[in-house]
């Protein structure tokens, strides 16, 4: 189901916002945040920081594959 998009302007925002307590703005805002600052680590990323732990432990390719296989059945 998608959920309907109501826009306001400033002013009408500014109206319902007042109409919370400070705990529920805060709470509201931290959310806000979080979903625009939070990305997930690229591909690009994650594959240079295993293959960092990979040398650096000396791992075979067998147990390198084994945690490929283990890592992606935690989907």
């Amino acid at each position: 189901m998608n959920n309907p998009t109501i826009e306001l302007s400033r002013n009408q925002l500014i109206a319902a916002l007042s109409q919370f307590p400070p705990e529920a703005l805060k709470r509201l805002i931290d959310d806000l945040f979080k979903q625009k600052l939070y990305a997930p680590p690229s591909l690009d990323v994650i594959a240079r920081e295993a293959s960092s732990v990979v040398r650096k432990a000396k791992l075979g390719p067998k147990t390198a594959e084994e945690a490929v296989r283990w890592a992606r059945s935690q989907k």
